[in-house]
C-alpha cells in the first residue's frame, strides 16, 4: 500500500538573491532620501537668494548698543566681515541656547574641514534689555564654547534695532513677576560686504547650517 508523500516544507529565511534585493532597496531608499535632502537645500537656498533683493545691507541699519564688555558698538564696527546675527535673551529656556550651541558646532565642523572661520562674527542681540545687562550677557555667553558678541542697550535703542531688522518680540507674563519672550528665531546671514545672504531657521539640520555658514565665508 502506497503512502501519500507529504509536501516538503518550504525553506525558511531569505535566499542570497532575496538578501541582495533587500540590500538594493535599502541603498536605493537611502540615495533617494539623500537626493531629496540635497534638492530641498538647493531650492531653499535659491529661494533665499531671490528674496534678498531690496533688503538693506547690514551697515544700512542704525545700531547704538553696548557689548558684553561694556563697550559702545555701532553697525560700522562689524563691517568687512561675514555676520551671523541672532536675536534672543539669556533667560530663554530652549531656542536661544540651542541656536548658539548649533552655530558653534557648525563652525567647529567647518574648522575641522580645513575652512578658516576666524572672520565670522556671531552677534547675539537681546530682546530683553531690562534683564540682559552687559554683565549678564558676559556671564551667559561664557557658558558656550563660541566666540559670540552680545549686544544690549536701553529699551528704546533695542526696540529700534528690532524694528529695523523686522524682528518679532512679545513679552509674556509667567506670573510672580517672571516673564519670557516669544521672538523671531531665525539667524540672519550677511556676507563680508554687508549684503544679506539669507537665514537659518530654527531646528534646521546641522549639515544645512554648516553649508550656509560656509557660503558667507
Amino acid at each position: 500500500m502506497k503512502q501519500d508523500k507529504k509536501p516538503l516544507p518550504k525553506p525558511t529565511g531569505t535566499t542570497p538573491h532575496q538578501q541582495r534585493s533587500k540590500t538594493g532597496w535599502i541603498i536605493a531608499a537611502a540615495l533617494l532620501f539623500l537626493g531629496l535632502a540635497i534638492s530641498v537645500f538647493l531650492i531653499s537656498d535659491q529661494f533665499a537668494q531671490k528674496t534678498t533683493i531690496g533688503i538693506p545691507q547690514f551697515q544700512d541699519n542704525h545700531i547704538e548698543l553696548i557689548d558684553q564688555n561694556g563697550i559702545a558698538r555701532n553697525q560700522d564696527d562689524f563691517a568687512d566681515r561675514p555676520i551671523a546675527l541672532f536675536f534672543g535673551f539669556t533667560y530663554c529656556p530652549d531656542v536661544c541656547p540651542t541656536t548658539l550651541t548649533t552655530l558653534a558646532a557648525a563652525r567647529d565642523d567647518l574648522e575641522s574641514a580645513g575652512i578658516d572661520t576666524k572672520a565670522l562674527q556671531i552677534l547675539f542681540i537681546t530682546v530683553d534689555p531690562e534683564r540682559d545687562t552687559p554683565e549678564q550677557l558676559k556671564q551667559y555667553l561664557s557658558l558656550f564654547d563660541a566666540d559670540v558678541t552680545g549686544l544690549t542697550g536701553s529699551p528704546d535703542k533695542v526696540r529700534s534695532v528690532l524694528q529695523q531688522f523686522g524682528v518679532y518680540a512679545q513679552k509674556n507674563d509667567q506670573g510672580d513677576g517672571d516673564y519670557l519672550y516669544d521672538h523671531s528665531a531665525a539667524v540672519f546671514l550677511y556676507r563680508d560686504d554687508g549684503s544679506f545672504k539669507g537665514t537659518i531657521v530654527h531646528n534646521e539640520p546641522i549639515a544645512f547650517i554648516t553649508e550656509k555658514l560656509k557660503s558667507i565665508l
